[in-house]
């Protein structure tokens, strides 16, 4: 009988840290997204001029930082997307959030790189988006399938950041 004590003691201090951990992560949202628009949101495109599907979210940091989390709008998580660069900008489907998109006039920076937000791929495919969401500047970054799609990506979007090409 005394081991369920035990087992009921370790339960109750599991339940305890959840309900703590998880309040300070509520609580660090609201602060994060506090004053911030919402999540530009769109359809699908009618015509995309690019597309990566099944590419892997690893989450979204303040820029320049690779590691400093942003946790606000639903980014925090990590999750399976769709990308999709069309006339409008970047459109990323799937994931937690729901269906977002980065307009072209709000893009600010694109590389390709082999980590971010912690995490490491050990290959430099992991595409990384600088974007401006109300007065925050935050990055992004996607897991691609390949190397050549990471880099195809990261030119069109970075012609698109300098304002060297106009989306049609």
């Amino acid at each position: 009988m005394s081991w369920l004590y035990g087992v009921l003691a370790v339960a109750v201090v599991a339940a305890a840290a959840a309900v703590l951990v998880l309040g300070a992560m509520r609580r660090t949202a609201r602060r994060q997204q506090a004053g911030l628009p919402e999540l530009p949101h769109w359809d699908a495109s009618d015509r995309p001029l690019l597309e990566a599907r099944v590419a892997r979210y690893l989450g979204t940091t303040y820029a320049p930082s690779p590691v400093r989390r942003f946790s606000g709008r639903g980014l925090l998580g990590r999750g399976v997307v769709d990308l999709t660069l069309d006339r409008r900008g970047l459109r990323v489907a799937g994931g937690r959030p729901g269906d977002w998109g980065v307009p072209a006039a709000d893009l600010r920076g694109v590389e390709v790189t082999s980590h971010h937000a912690g995490k490491v791929v050990y290959a430099r495919r992991v595409l990384v988006v600088d974007w401006q969401l109300g007065e925050v500047v935050l990055r992004s970054g996607f897991v691609l399938d390949d190397e050549p799609a990471a880099h195809a990506f990261a030119e069109r979007l970075g012609a698109v950041a300098a304002g060297g090409e106009v989306l049609r």
